[in-house]
């Protein structure tokens, strides 16, 4: 990849001729253009025009991207989450971060009610299904579900005890729909 100049949006790149318009460009006329603040780069390999941001732009949650939740409201066919951060990126989301988990979306196995699988204040990894209009969310996937727990009685934290989850405050037992890495997760790593 060449890395070139700091560009203003609408300022002329190339042709479209010599290079196809990527992510930052649009195209007009035959004349690539700039659709933002940044340095143009030209990707040599695919022959494309692209313009890098020099600022840091919100994430826009989209379908497919991983993102930690927390639980806010359980109904018995959905569960309501605030997504919190998405996976892999360091910066702030833009647009709507209410989002919810149907029932059938929780588990490949059946689940009769959410509240049989997630509770008010759990951390979740979960996916984006779907953004537009509304954000819906699975955690069908092993990695996907509750990845932070705490005791509904004393709100301690649980910890994976086989295949359920226990207080180690009160002992209470406790079932939920858990990431593979259930309590093993590093928050850094996000």
């Amino acid at each position: 990849m060449t890395k070139h100049k700091i560009v203003l949006p609408g300022e002329q790149l190339s042709t479209s001729e010599e290079l196809l318009s990527g992510e930052g460009t649009f195209e007009e006329n035959g004349i690539i253009r700039a659709s933002r603040v940044g340095r143009y780069v030209v990707d040599e390999k695919h022959r494309k025009a692209t313009v890098e941001p020099v600022t840091s732009i919100p994430v826009v949650l989209k379908s497919g991207s991983k993102v930690l939740a927390e639980v806010r409201s359980v109904k018995p066919s959905m569960v309501l989450v605030d997504v919190l951060h998405v996976i892999g990126k360091n910066r702030g989301i833009s647009g709507d971060t209410n989002g919810t988990i149907r029932v059938s979306e929780i588990s490949t196995s059946y689940v009769k009610e959410a509240s049989d699988k997630y509770a008010v204040g759990d951390i979740i990894r979960a996916e984006v299904l779907q953004a537009e209009p509304s954000l819906q969310l699975i955690t069908k996937d092993k990695n996907l579900g509750a990845i932070k727990a705490l005791c509904m009685k004393c709100r301690h934290p649980l910890v994976r005890k086989d295949n359920f989850l226990e207080c180690k405050n009160c002992g209470n037992h406790e079932n939920r729909k858990i990431a593979i890495d259930y309590g093993e997760y590093e928050l850094d790593k996000f």
